[in-house]
């Protein structure tokens, strides 16, 4: 149970260590049920079940999924003796909503601007806007955000057409103030090497890794089994690493 098909996988070996390389697995999202009501930090404990770190805190109600999935994923790593599944740790869990997450936010608005000039051009983001952006502006649909967007939008040189296409692509990869599960208690990021094509690296839940990571073991296995052990990410085609907690 909870096997993968490798007999599809393609193995590599550097500095001692063994990678099954899958093709990419088809991908999904999950909008459904996921955590919203951010976590009294006093009830936080930290994780110390397989595949801990020793620093990243969840509710306890976690603990005990959070065990199973690391055992499970790990075991089979040692089964097949493939190092990103051997490997895995959980990275982190809860993460305060304060003022380091609107720097973040804000440093990943300029980042997407300027990885995109075939879209942006030569746009920079309107620095009398860098305040608002680091603010608190809650989630999709809220006032606050809705009217940030829009203050985007009627800068110079911006408009509805290239706001909205910063912001789906700013969406996906981090959120702002005001709505981030970490801060729920019920969400972690695992961490784990790959083999990125020519060498080995930790993934270090860095968004532009997630293709390589989804096609080793600990991705395709992620893919493919987290829902049954009560977790899933957001979009494993964006985050394979990133698991929720869901109710349901």
């Amino acid at each position: 149970m909870f096997e993968l098909p490798i007999d599809t996988a393609t193995i590599k070996k550097i500095k001692g260590h063994q990678y099954y390389i899958f093709p990419k697995p088809g991908t999904h999202e999950n909008q459904q049920n996921r955590p919203s009501k951010y976590a009294d930090a006093k009830l936080l404990t930290v994780y110390k079940g397989a595949g801990a770190n020793k620093s990243a805190k969840l509710l306890p109600e976690v603990h005990d999924a959070a065990n199973t999935l690391m055992s499970a994923l790990i075991q089979y790593g040692e089964e097949i003796d493939d190092w990103s599944m051997r490997s895995a740790i959980i990275q982190n869990g809860y993460r305060p909503d304060d003022a380091s997450q609107g720097r973040e936010y804000l440093r990943i608005i300029k980042k997407i601007i300027k990885a995109n000039p075939e879209t942006f051009g030569s746009l920079e983001f309107p620095s009398d806007l860098e305040e608002e952006a680091q603010s608190v502006l809650g989630r999709p649909g809220d006032k606050k955000r809705v009217a940030f967007q829009m203050h985007v939008a009627t800068a110079p040189g911006w408009n509805s057409k290239l706001t909205a296409i910063l912001f789906n692509l700013v969406d996906n990869r981090y959120a702002p103030r005001g709505f981030n599960p970490h801060t729920t208690g019920l969400v972690f990021d695992l961490d784990f090497w790959i083999f990125d094509g020519s060498g080995e690296r930790n993934v270090g839940a860095d968004p532009d890794l997630n293709s390589r990571a989804l096609r080793c073991a600990a991705g395709t296995w992620l893919n493919k089994y987290s829902m049954q052990f009560g977790f899933d990410s957001y979009n494993t085609g964006i985050e394979i690493w990133h698991q929720e907690l869901r109710s349901s």
